[in-house]
């Protein structure tokens, strides 16, 4: 049997086009097979052109006959369903987590309504255009992203491997996430939710009669039927008792749902080499829980992926819009949502504000995973692949939009209720399991609310996820990592097994600073420089005005000239500089993590000082700071390696 060494399924066998050829090296005469690891080498066929200035690598492939539903006779090659799984898995897969505890708050506290510009901006010149090229060079060349990439070039080979251990790193620490959500979850189902002052907090009743005493006195003093003697009085006592308040030693009492989250649920150690009480079961055991809900997710590949996503991906959408129906109607909600996009034009001049545009655009897209170019490589070759581009982008930049209206209205209401303004709230955690938490106490049959927002952040964390996970398991069963008669739900399984145990020092006292490590360094840096090689591979290597005829081919329609021209110049080029500003920010300072201290009238340890914030930001030990750097070399280092290496640098 011919064995398919090329990358083009559409081009016969007998292709004779001129540039290089490219063959597996076989020194044993065996079958070829990416599996036994070999990268092939280069060959110049007799009717190349010596001294040409064409920039691209033509690639002469030889394969067998394409079948009309788009696969290539003699390869076994899974396909979706319909083109609904196909979009919705992929819109499952970019719109995540960061949708809704990311970007409201980066829209926030970057100049509200006017962060929009640079965001619009960086949609078109970043965001789209990767987006095309990751799905129509899946599309095209029909594998995983470890098998793409060496196709067209051998010294491109790493950042296939660099996508592999990137979507690895992802899915160790992810799935941590979805077992906090878990976790709150289950504790939502009761009547009164577990973090409310009342539940936690055992000075709850002392710290209230403080609190009634100074309102009473602020009464007094405030009123003006008094006369000047009673309200000079009322005064000071209201001084006396606010001292009090302000000065009580509970930190509880002050912020239940950050105290519930950091003592209840993290059951948090003091510092990273602290190990605290050891593993926490309960999050041990939302953990397994996880594992097994991905795994059952993606057992059959995209067989099973594929209908998971009629209800992971959409059902989020109905809990947003019951969120956002109860929100705008609650008291308060348009002064959240005016803090939310009121326009602050004075911040466009701020740099940090459009690297933050920038970077929200690229990470909350799931660029450069190879997940995405996965997805398209198991659609039919006449798919078109530029408008599911198109509608996979808009749908997320609208659902940050959306999600961002939903959690402003009630933050809004919370200010309203409790005088804690809608500005002050954080990304990630401090938004959703302590600003939000404690925003959702304050809503009529709290509990209900609390459960729908819960299921709804564990199904975007899912469908991320499972996703990330095919974006693993193909590349490992394709590299021989596993033995070829090895069921693809037992790699799965295995794969499972090693990440959940893994996992397990992400669920322990310390477990929280660990997290850090991975959210911090697993993927920023990496993904920019997958994604920078990337443009550089199709528009460069591959021949960007190839790249275009085949999207021809594909399509019956070339893409747009600004599309061209951004995967050539401008995308690389955008790319580069926001990884020169990571990099900086990386090196600026030693790499530090947020360690819990608690509030600065009654701070967690006798260690720390209390800080108005709770956390203070302490250096790694010499461990930390290696695990810091291993993050950033896992997945950059094969890239950097095989460019040298095959290009004989």
């Amino acid at each position: 049997m011919e064995t398919n060494i090329g990358y083009t399924p559409d081009m016969p066998p007998d292709n004779s086009e001129q540039g290089i050829e490219l063959k597996l090296y076989n020194p044993n005469n065996e079958e070829d097979d990416i599996s036994n690891g070999d990268l092939g080498e280069y060959i110049e066929p007799e009717n190349s052109i010596k001294g040409s200035n064409d920039h691209s690598v033509v690639v002469e492939t030889k394969t067998e006959k394409e079948t009309p539903n788009g696969e290539v006779s003699g390869e076994k090659r899974d396909t979706w369903g319909n083109k609904a799984e196909f979009l919705l898995a992929s819109i499952g897969l970019a719109v995540g987590l960061g949708n809704v505890w990311r970007f409201p708050y980066l829209c926030q506290r970057n100049g509200g309504g006017a962060f929009l510009i640079p965001y619009v901006i960086f949609m078109f010149i970043e965001g789209i255009p990767l987006m095309l090229l990751e799905f129509a060079i899946g599309q095209k060349m029909r594998g995983t992203a470890v098998r793409i990439w060496k196709d067209i070039h051998p010294a491109l080979f790493g950042v296939g491997i660099g996508c592999l251990m990137v979507s690895l790193l992802l899915c160790m620490y992810y799935v941590i996430v979805i077992a906090w959500c878990l976790l709150y979850l289950f504790i939502s189902m009761t009547k009164n939710l577990p973090w409310a002052s009342e539940e936690v907090c055992s000075k709850n009743t002392e710290y209230n009669t403080l609190k009634d005493t100074r309102d009473y006195w602020k009464n007094n003093y405030t009123s003006s039927a008094l006369n000047a003697t009673f309200r000079n009085n009322s005064q000071a006592m209201y001084m006396i008792a606010k001292q009090k308040v302000d000065n009580f030693s509970d930190c509880c009492v002050i912020d239940p749902p950050q105290w519930y989250f950091y003592t209840e649920v993290l059951d948090i150690s003091t510092e990273i080499e602290d190990y605290g009480d050891g593993l926490n079961g309960k999050l041990v055991g939302c953990l397994i829980l996880a594992w097994v809900i991905v795994y059952l997710c993606v057992v059959k590949g995209i067989k099973s992926s594929g209908k998971v996503v009629y209800f992971t991906a959409t059902f989020p959408y109905i809990i947003l819009i019951v969120l956002l129906i109860r929100g705008v109607t609650l008291d308060g909600a348009r002064n959240g949502l005016e803090t939310f996009i009121t326009p602050d034009w004075e911040r466009l001049k701020d740099v940090k504000v459009w690297k933050d545009a920038a970077t929200q655009m690229f990470f909350t897209l799931s660029l450069a995973f190879g997940a995405l170019t996965a997805f398209a490589s198991y659609m039919p070759y006449n798919n078109q692949c530029i408008h599911d581009g198109y509608t996979v982008v808009i749908i997320n930049c609208a659902t940050s939009m959306f999600a961002g209206v939903v959690v402003f209205s009630i933050l809004g209401y919370r200010e309203l209720k409790t005088g804690i303004a809608a500005s002050e709230v954080g990304s990630g955690p401090g938004l959703a399991f302590m600003a939000f938490s404690d925003a959702l106490l304050n809503l009529d049959v709290s509990p209900l609310w609390a459960i729908l927002f819960f299921i709804m952040l564990i199904l975007l964390g899912i469908d991320s996820e499972f996703g990330t996970l095919e974006a693993v398991i193909g590349p490992l069963m394709e590299l021989g990592t596993f033995p070829k008669k090895m069921r693809k739900e037992v790699v799965t399984a295995i794969v499972a097994i090693v990440l959940l145990l893994v996992g397990l020092g992400m669920v322990a006292g310390n477990g929280f600073y660990i997290f850090q490590i991975f959210d911090d360094y697993a993927a920023g840096i990496a993904l920019l420089v997958i994604a920078m090689f990337q443009c550089i591979g199709v528009a460069w290597i591959y021949g960007n005005e190839r790249f275009a005829d085949d999207i021809e081919d594909m399509t019956g329609s070339r893409p747009w000239i600004g599309w061209r021209i951004c995967w050539k110049y401008i995308s690389p080029i955008a790319l580069f500089l926001i990884l020169v500003a990571t990099v900086y920010d990386l090196t600026e300072d030693t790499a530090t993590y947020q360690a819990f201290v608690g509030c600065e009238q009654d701070p967690f340890s006798s260690k720390y000082l209390g800080s108005k914030t709770w956390t203070a930001g302490l250096e790694y030990p010499g461990w930390g700071q290696f695990l810091c750097a291993l993050m950033v070399l896992i997945p950059t280092a094969p890239i950097i390696f095989f460019i040298i290496y095959r290009s004989g640098v």
